[in-house]
């Protein structure tokens, strides 16, 4: 049993619980409202905190490490909170935010369970071929993708109204996040879910294959739906095929 990734699993699902299940809306507009005169800020991150004790005390019962690692926990976590209630409400933020508090966890199951790894140990583990080329086939399947699928659509392109173009607009993160399900799925062998991705996406479109007024749309949306499919599949196929 590898006692660091069970520690670091815990610590997150317990992260991931209180940040997003146990803490009321009101606590988050308090934290919005008043940032660092927020109570609120204070006994969430307190929460966070004392929770963490739980799978600590699994592995150590060590005091005086444990009393530094829930100050740790305690303080960046409304350190981190703090500084996002000055910031916009944009989604990378938010992202940013969780990663912060991610490696926070990261590196206090590291001291926890005592792995002593070296710079290059962790390099030679991460870092590996099959790694690189899975980061590049997902690179590749995002703005690359888009970009070569709306060159081939640019002459196909419905003139439509404003309701179209915002559905088409809304296309590129749906195809985002078909690709991101397309790419993992292939590359951990579940060839299925492609089809079953491409029988959902049938469905929501039947309606409109029975509009006349909206073929045009309907079909630019499958061939974007099949081009998306097709070359993330690929390159899902290159990965396991040339490094399996």
């Amino acid at each position: 049993m590898n006692t660091f990734i069970i520690l670091f699993l815990s610590l997150t699902i317990l992260h991931f619980l209180i940040d997003f299940y146990f803490q009321p809306s009101s606590w988050v507009r308090d934290k919005n409202e008043k940032h660092q005169k927020s109570s609120k800020l204070f006994y969430h991150s307190l929460m966070h905190a004392v929770f963490s004790l739980i799978p600590i005390l699994f592995i150590t019962t060590n005091w005086r490490s444990i009393i530094c690692m829930l100050i740790i926990v305690g303080v960046s976590h409304w350190l981190i909170d703090l500084g996002k209630t000055y910031l916009e409400k944009k989604f990378i933020f938010s992202i940013l935010d969780q990663t912060l508090h991610i490696l926070v966890l990261f590196f206090i199951s590291r001291h926890v369970s005592q792995l002593e790894w070296t710079i290059t140990e962790f390099i030679n583990t991460t870092i590996t071929e099959k790694n690189l080329v899975m980061v590049l086939g997902y690179v590749i399947i995002f703005k690359p993708t888009s970009i070569l699928i709306g060159s081939i659509l640019k002459k196909y392109t419905p003139e439509g109204t404003e309701e179209e173009n915002g559905l088409i607009s809304g296309g590129e993160i749906i195809g985002y996040l078909e690709r991101i399900l397309i790419l993992t799925f292939t590359i951990i062998g579940n060839y299925s879910v492609i089809g079953f991705i491409l029988a959902a996406k049938s469905i929501f479109r039947f309606g409109e294959l029975n509009n006349s007024k909206s073929h045009k749309l309907t079909e630019y949306v499958l061939l974007g739906s099949l081009l998306s499919v097709t070359i993330t599949s690929m390159v899902g196929l290159i990965i396991n095929v040339y490094f399996p």
